[in-house]
């Protein structure tokens, strides 16, 4: 029962997903997950689920959540919110899970395109928050937001660890009315918002890069930068052409988010996946993360702009 949950695994779901190439190997991977039970695995649909999908969710062990008579009437006291999250069916990541299991310690929500190769264990304590590194600070919003907010940098939402209690719905409809109802895209609103709680709490982790990777298939980060949780905003454009100059960001990996286009290069790592498994467990740490430094301000608000005038 989710109201029995302890430490629930969450992922939010569109329609047809499980006809792409990496969303059903991806969500078998989770089994490697040692320290969340298959029991309290969960589908959050954004859409009602076909018949196929249903059957095919049941058959993995997944539970399919359905509360959004629930959400709805506890976003009655938050119209920003309430209108958001039917505009941008990502922002269910963080209104609908939170609401569901407010009262468990920790939840853990993943995305179809991360794939777990080993056996791990996922920390889940001694932070409120942990998060992965995207290779650009990619939000969106009103350029003063990076000046006004607490915000964290370059935060990917591909996986996240949080404590529901630290989701502040008050501040949550503050910023969304202030800052991101009117996007003129609502693409990554949701991680603007994720990097803002991140921001309001001390207790914020980062997932080490050695372990867990953000490839999005495009040349902006090299392999020791991706190893050393580094973010750009400005580097190499294009995309990665082989799969050879793909394996590299790889390597040492346990963890991996497919990003973006680097989905078009699921297909060749996860063959080459079967062959690099690690024969022990291993256990995910994370290192610490600071606030937007001036010069992450300047160029995260420069961005802004430009993404909501250009």
């Amino acid at each position: 029962m989710i109201s029995e949950a302890k430490n629930p695994l969450i992922t939010l779901y569109g329609s047809n997903y499980i006809e792409n190439d990496w969303t059903l190997p991806c969500m078998r991977s989770w089994r490697n997950i040692l320290n969340i039970s298959p029991s309290e695995f969960y589908v959050l649909p954004d859409k009602p689920l076909s018949r196929k999908e249903r059957e095919t969710f049941s058959a993995m062990d997944f539970q399919v959540l359905d509360a959004n008579s629930r959400v709805e009437k506890f976003l009655a006291n938050y119209p920003a919110l309430d209108e958001i999250r039917v505009k941008d069916g990502t922002w269910r990541k963080i209104i609908d899970a939170a609401i569901i299991f407010a009262e468990v310690p920790k939840i853990t929500i993943i995305d179809t395109d991360v794939f777990i190769k080993d056996k791990v264990f996922l920390p889940m304590e001694g932070f409120d928050i942990a998060y992965m590194r995207e290779d650009v600070p990619a939000y969106r919003g009103k350029w003063n937001m990076a000046w006004r907010e607490k915000m964290v940098p370059a935060l990917n939402a591909g996986l996240v660890t949080v404590d529901p209690a630290i989701i502040d719905f008050d501040y949550l409809e503050k910023i969304v009315a202030k800052y991101l109802k009117n996007c003129k895209n609502y693409w990554w609103s949701e991680q603007s918002a994720w990097a803002c709680l991140a921001g309001r709490t001390k207790k914020r982790a980062l997932y080490s890069g050695q372990q867990v990777k953000v490839t999005s298939g495009m040349r902006k980060r090299t392999v020791v930068e991706i190893q050393k949780n580094g973010y750009k905003y400005f580097g190499k454009k294009g995309m990665i052409e082989s799969y050879d100059e793909f394996r590299n960001l790889l390597d040492g990996g346990s963890i991996f988010h497919f990003a973006g286009p680097g989905k078009y290069m699921f297909k060749a790592s996860y063959k080459d996946f079967k062959t690099s498994i690690q024969p022990d467990p291993v256990q995910i740490v994370t290192e610490p993360e600071n606030t937007l430094s001036l010069s992450d301000k300047f160029f995260i608000s420069m961005r802004l702009y430009l993404k909501e005038h250009f």
